[in-house]
């Protein structure tokens, strides 16, 4: 199969327009095409994408690619209203308008906003079908050199800002350049914004955000939250011989919370969490300096292995508790009851569970549920509470 590139026959129709993912064997030819026609060539995108033909009565009339969108753009995240937490977990959620190429080389009135409109209609069924969430808004970039934007406008797109003067790269992502370009954005949704800047996301985009980087919790706690942390874990007894001692106990105990906070549950991703931290991080928690190279460096697997054999469990605990109270960052405990009705435990889909989840710090519950079957597909129940932390699960 190929793309038909010769000028459609007939009357010229906008209604006609329709727009399609090309298939494997149009592959080659599209990158051709894009290569030798669009002003920036062809590109290999990183993250998903799509490709797609718009076409009217089969004959190709411009050719568009959606990728994944921008990692920084300080006007498109304003526009929004997320913070940076929010951005790393939900930009995905924003799709790129990456290439844009107009076949046709007699001028047709409103054919360019007539295709982005068709498109724009067109990823949000795509895009789950292929990587299994739906978008929530496009972004394209205009350059004001050579362009005004005027299809993008008149197809329902609006005008947030410009870059900075970087362009995406293939081997170094981000570089140079001399062209500030404008910022355009479609919302696909009407609440688009205000979910990606809620606090939870409506169901099922919650269940496709991505988890945070391990690093963000040593970035929550900053350099003094850190310092304060190994000031209060160095006091504990250390059983340790002083000779070739590298790293203080205070240090190694420290990352370690860190990267329990952080969701690690492996010495070996306790290793990868440490690795993360920076020097200012290192410094902070009083790691150990290479004489030769004059940088703090972190500890090791065996290491953090050594420091957890041998550490005082319920002291341990008891200073980390206390950490939290003196500084004001008491996780959040929730408890949660269950309950089962015994006749019903031998049906063939399974028992009727009623679960309840409370707060300790209120009397109001956080979560109620019950379900007709322990194996069916709603068990375990959705989450509908948001926290920050959860510090213990209390089963009754």
């Amino acid at each position: 199969m190929a793309i038909d590139t010769t000028p459609p026959q007939g009357p010229f129709h906008l209604t006609s327009v329709t727009a399609r993912p090309i298939v494997p064997d149009e592959e080659a030819q599209w990158d051709e095409l894009m290569r030798d026609v669009h002003p920036l060539g062809n590109a290999h995108f990183p993250g998903h994408s799509i490709r797609y033909v718009a076409e009217m009565h089969g004959h190709a009339v411009a050719l568009l690619c959606f990728s994944a969108c921008a990692y920084h753009l300080a006007d498109r995240d304003r526009h929004i209203g997320w913070n940076t937490e929010q951005c790393m977990q939900r930009r995905h959620f924003v799709v790129q308008n990456s290439r844009f190429l107009i076949l046709s080389k007699k001028r047709r009135r409103n054919l360019a906003s007539r295709v982005l409109s068709v498109c724009a209609r067109q990823v949000r069924v795509d895009w789950p079908r292929r990587f299994g969430f739906e978008p929530l808004m496009l972004e394209s970039f205009v350059d004001p050199v050579h362009f005004s934007g005027t299809c993008y406008k008149a197809a329902g797109w609006e005008q947030v800002g410009s870059t900075r003067g970087f362009r995406r790269d293939g081997r170094e992502f981000y570089s140079p350049d001399s062209h500030p370009k404008q910022i355009w954005v479609k919302s696909l949704r009407t609440e688009a914004r205000d979910w990606l800047r809620a606090e939870a996301m409506p169901e099922p985009w919650r269940d496709f955000e991505k988890p945070l980087p391990p690093k963000r919790v040593a970035d929550r706690l900053g350099v003094n939250g850190l310092s304060s942390l190994f000031g209060a874990l160095q006091s504990l007894p250390d059983w340790r011989r002083t000779n070739g001692r590298r790293y203080p106990l205070g240090c190694c105990l420290a990352m370690m919370v860190c990267a329990h906070l952080a969701g690690c549950e492996t010495l070996e991703q306790c290793e990868e969490f440490a690795a993360t931290l920076t020097q200012r991080q290192l410094q902070a928690l009083r790691s150990w300096r290479n004489p030769k190279t004059s940088r703090y460096e972190a500890p090791g697997k065996t290491t953090f292995f050594r420091i957890a054999s041998g550490v005082d469990v319920e002291l341990f605990e008891q200073t980390v508790n206390a950490w939290l109270s003196d500084a004001d960052m008491s996780l959040e405990a929730i408890a949660i009851d269950g309950k089962a009705l015994r006749a019903t435990l031998l049906n063939e889909d399974g028992g009727a569970f009623a679960v309840n989840a409370v707060n300790h710090s209120g009397s109001s519950p956080l979560f109620c549920s019950s379900s007709p079957t322990a194996r069916g597909r709603n068990w375990p129940p959705p989450t509908t509470y948001s926290t920050a932390w959860v510090a213990s699960t209390e089963r009754s």
